[in-house]
């Protein structure tokens, strides 16, 4: 974590303190408290490492997660590789939509013809069986 020095704090043997606006990489300083309330923090990198800091003495900073140029690249490229592929599934979707649709077209054409062989059918047997009902009675009278 990194702290912030907002008040100036002297440090043991040294000739200068830690300045106000001085921010340093910090740790917890270890106790024997199970919880560490109002534990110091203990400066753990640079010139001052190991000198203890009151937690009245500092505030930490947020962390806030930056990434490399790198790792935009490689967010940016996988993002761009997965809306690619969707735009091929949709395509590619949209192409089975239509070949299933000219298929349909085909099978109704093919079925309105049947219909229509049928119809003739039906009004051709309709007229033989009134033709041969008509020859019967003719034959009987």
């Amino acid at each position: 974590m990194k702290i912030k020095i907002i008040k100036k704090t002297p440090v043991p043997n040294r000739i200068t303190g830690l300045s106000i606006g001085e921010e340093y990489e910090a740790r917890h300083f270890p106790s024997g408290i199970l919880l560490p309330i109002n534990n110091p923090y203990q400066i753990i990198n640079g010139n001052y490492s190991g000198v203890v800091v009151p937690r009245e003495n500092c505030i930490v900073l947020s962390e806030e997660k930056t990434i490399t140029e790198k790792e935009h690249n490689q967010v940016k490229d996988h993002y761009i590789a997965k809306l690619t592929n969707a735009v091929e599934e949709k395509k590619r979707a949209q192409q089975m939509v239509r070949d299933l649709t000219a298929q349909i077209n085909n099978k109704n054409k093919e079925i309105e013809k049947l219909t229509f062989f049928l119809d003739c059918s039906n009004l051709a047997l309709v007229a033989s069986c009134q033709a041969i009902e008509t020859l019967r009675e003719n034959k009987a009278n």
